[in-house]
C-alpha cells in the first residue's frame, strides 16, 4: 500500500511540475512576441475545433458545434460527402483590429482562426432535410435519419 501512495505522489507531483512548467513556458513566449502568437500556438496544438457534442433520437441526429466569433453564414461552411459531414470556416475576434492605443488584449484564451472537423456518420443521410441554425456561439445541425442504416462490418484477417 505504500508503494501506491509513493505512485500517486509521484504523480501527482508530475502532473503539479508539468502544470507549473506550462505556466512558465507561457509566461516566457506572451512576454517576448505576444499573447496572440500563444494563442495561434495553442490553435495548432488543439487537434479538433471546433468542440462537438453529439445527441441521438430515433429520428435524427443533433450536433452541435461550439464556434464563437462568427460574422455571417459564409464564415462556416456545413458539407456532406460519403457518410462524412464537414465544419469548416474561420472565427474571428472582433476586437482583434483595434487600434491597440485605445484597447489592448491583456488575456486571450478564447481560440478564434480557421477550423475543419469532420464527423463520421453512422448513416446515409439526405442533403436537402439537414437543418443548420447558429445562435450564441453554437451552431447546431439538425440530421434527419434515412431509413437505409449503413453498417460496415470488416473481417479481419488473421496471421499466423
Amino acid at each position: 500500500m505504500r508503494n501506491n501512495q509513493n505512485n500517486e505522489n509521484i504523480n501527482t507531483n508530475a502532473n503539479t511540475n508539468a502544470n507549473t512548467n506550462l505556466r512558465y513556458l507561457k509566461k516566457v513566449i506572451t512576454d517576448s512576441v505576444g499573447e496572440d502568437f500563444w494563442n495561434g500556438l495553442c490553435d495548432v496544438v488543439t487537434t479538433e475545433r471546433p468542440k462537438i457534442d453529439i445527441y441521438e433520437n430515433e429520428g435524427f441526429l443533433l450536433i452541435l458545434a461550439e464556434i464563437p466569433g462568427l460574422i455571417s453564414a459564409e464564415d462556416v461552411q456545413i458539407s456532406i460527402t460519403s457518410n462524412r459531414l464537414n465544419i469548416k470556416g474561420v472565427s474571428k475576434d472582433k476586437y482583434q483590429n483595434q487600434d491597440k492605443k485605445t484597447l489592448k488584449k491583456i488575456k486571450g484564451e478564447c481560440l478564434f482562426g480557421a477550423f475543419d472537423r469532420v464527423v463520421e456518420l453512422p448513416f446515409k443521410v439526405d442533403d436537402e432535410k439537414i437543418e443548420a441554425i447558429y445562435e450564441n456561439g453554437v451552431l447546431e445541425i439538425k440530421i434527419p435519419k434515412s431509413g437505409n442504416i449503413v453498417e460496415n462490418t470488416i473481417k479481419i484477417q488473421f496471421k499466423k
